[in-house]
């Protein structure tokens, strides 16, 4: 799932994954993206990703979070930083995805 208030980069990198064959549930807000969560059994989704700030800083990005079921107790989610490449979400998203095995 991907959660983004900007719907033209949304639709970007729903488009990207879909490319590579992901998945994608897209949400504009975190209204939507949790009606979904409650719609659909929370295992459904791999991964979510949430643009946001950093706190204390000007960088935005994508922030990582991994389903509360599959959440590893070492595990640390990621952030991919703005401005990011087509390559650079794929392989965000594929290398976050591998730590979750």
């Amino acid at each position: 799932m991907v959660i983004d208030g900007d719907t033209d980069s949304l639709e970007h990198i729903q488009s990207y994954l879909k490319n590579e064959e992901f998945e994608v549930a897209i949400a504009t807000n975190s209204r939507q993206a949790l009606e979904q969560l409650k719609d659909e059994n929370e295992e459904t989704f791999d991964l979510i990703m949430i643009h946001t700030k950093m706190p204390g800083s000007k960088k935005t990005g994508l922030f990582s979070m991994k389903p509360a079921e599959k959440k590893q107790p070492s595990g640390v989610e990621q952030f991919l930083e703005e401005p990011f490449t087509k390559q650079q979400l794929v392989n965000f998203v594929k290398k976050t995805l591998k730590e979750l095995d």
